[in-house]
């Protein structure tokens, strides 16, 4: 199994914003309502599921604060695979999504994260307002204050992820040039040739 995540940073998270984002997420085949029932299901504070409809649980997006707001996503082509997935303010106008890749384990846990780590990527680059991205397929690099090191604070990677895409002055802080590729605006740290998926 993998406590890994994807995490998406990004500023001007309005309400419109959302559904565009559930919306672009749904085209690729990543819903919010299982396709057997078209049950939409968030998570409590003691990790209990609670029925919402979907307007319901776009408001609850809209409005997060600096604690998590916590739902599911479903893959419509795997109608055994899941993905939670929290959005919390940090500071300011940024917003963090995270999407867990826990539960794609065993000898082909890299395909099924690839499936959504693929259908994130594409979100990242169509994400006008995005600032960074980190992808972690086993998780230790969130004991890292990474909101801080995306934002731009003094905290610096200390146990390195498989990707992080940064605005190239925080880029540059952390790794030599050398160790940085181009991605769009930003530079990666790509350990595990993780752009590829972008295509």
């Amino acid at each position: 199994m993998s406590d890994g995540f994807v995490r998406l940073y990004r500023r001007d998270w309005t309400p419109a914003r959302v559904r565009r984002r559930v919306d672009s997420l749904a085209a690729t085949g990543m819903v919010l309502a299982y396709p057997g029932t078209g049950r939409i299901t968030a998570f409590d504070e003691i990790g209990e599921q609670v029925e919402m409809f979907r307007e319901e649980l776009l408001a609850a997006m809209a409005a997060v604060g600096d604690k998590h707001f916590t739902f599911r996503y479903w893959l419509e082509d795997d109608p055994d695979a899941t993905v939670i997935a929290s959005v919390r303010r940090v500071g300011g106008d940024v917003v963090v999504e995270e999407y867990s890749l826990d539960g794609f384990g065993g000898p082909v846990y890299r395909k099924g994260q690839d499936t959504v780590i693929r259908r994130l990527l594409a979100e990242f680059r169509a994400t006008e307002s995005a600032i960074g991205l980190i992808v972690d397929r086993w998780g230790p690099s969130g004991e890292d204050d990474q909101d801080d090191i995306v934002i731009g604070g003094p905290a610096r990677v200390t146990v390195v992820p498989e990707l992080m895409v940064l605005r190239p002055d925080i880029a540059r802080r952390n790794w030599a040039s050398s160790e940085l590729v181009p991605h769009g605006d930003f530079l990666a740290h790509d350990t595990d040739g993780i752009l590829t998926l972008a295509g």
